[in-house]
């Protein structure tokens, strides 16, 4: 029989992607930014495992029922840090949260006959939020280029999640050293938009960052850094086991 019937190249950023997505830590079922900046901290160092403890303890969490929870208990350990990644990783992978930097407007504008709550937007909280965004969108290109260039070929799409969350869970450390490397303060910053279905805006160091229906895209000097299947500019893609061996046996006839 021969294998290569089944095979069919597939990008790999989107099964890279998802992948690294499911693989951040829900609890009850949903995100929970408040439990993962606390786990974030302990695997920085910003907090000690006895704080983490307490904050289980001051918020009525009994570990023994949610396996997230867990990763609060004992000393440092690379699921922590795996954990962590995927948890910063996707934070650019799903719709932004506006109230990262709205905030409650002071006064209201004369067009507001329905006396509507407005918000205004807080420059501050602004350019930190998209500074992260950004040094988190360029540790993604990064990591996810390497894990894409290094995937054995001829796997299934299960067998390919499996491996690349293996290899994410290995590259965690790095991963968020990158992410560190990236976050430079003093950055410029130009919001193009900010709707529900779009959230686009320029740094001064040449990206442009969009997010829309289509997921998240990262521009630099035209070229797609990340999204519409390309990695700095390049497409990836794996030589998937796609079909069962009975399709080889038909062709073979």
């Amino acid at each position: 029989m021969n294998t290569a019937t089944n095979v069919l190249p597939i990008p790999a950023l989107p099964i890279i992607q998802s992948t690294v997505l499911a693989s951040a830590p829900t609890f009850a079922g949903g995100r929970h930014d408040g439990h993962m900046n606390v786990l974030c901290a302990l695997v920085r160092g910003e907090k000690t495992a006895e704080e983490a403890a307490n904050y289980l303890k001051e918020n009525v969490i009994d570990t023994s029922n949610d396996k997230a929870f867990s990763l609060f208990v004992g000393e440092r350990r690379p699921e922590q840090d795996a954990a962590c990644a995927a948890y910063i990783a996707s934070t650019v992978l799903i719709p932004p949260n506006f109230a990262e930097f709205l905030e409650p407007a002071t006064e209201k504008s004369d067009d507001n006959k329905e006396d509507k709550q407005e918000f205004s937007i807080n420059q501050e909280r602004l350019n930190a939020s998209l500074t992260t965004k950004l040094a988190v969108a360029l540790a993604n290109v990064d990591v996810f280029a390497l894990i894409a260039r290094i995937l054995p070929d001829n796997l299934t799409v299960e067998a390919y999640r499996t491996e690349i969350s293996r290899l994410f869970g290995l590259l965690a450390p790095v991963y968020m050293e990158r992410v560190q490397a990236y976050f430079h303060n003093g950055l410029n910053f130009n919001l193009l938009q900010m709707q529900n279905n779009q959230f686009t805006f320029t740094s001064s160091n040449g990206y442009v960052f969009n997010y829309d229906i289509n997921g998240l895209s990262l521009r630099l000097g035209g070229i797609n850094w990340y999204g519409s299947g390309q990695l700095m500019g390049q497409e990836h893609y794996l030589n998937v086991d796609y079909f069962t061996p009975k399709v080889a046996e038909l062709l073979s006839c």
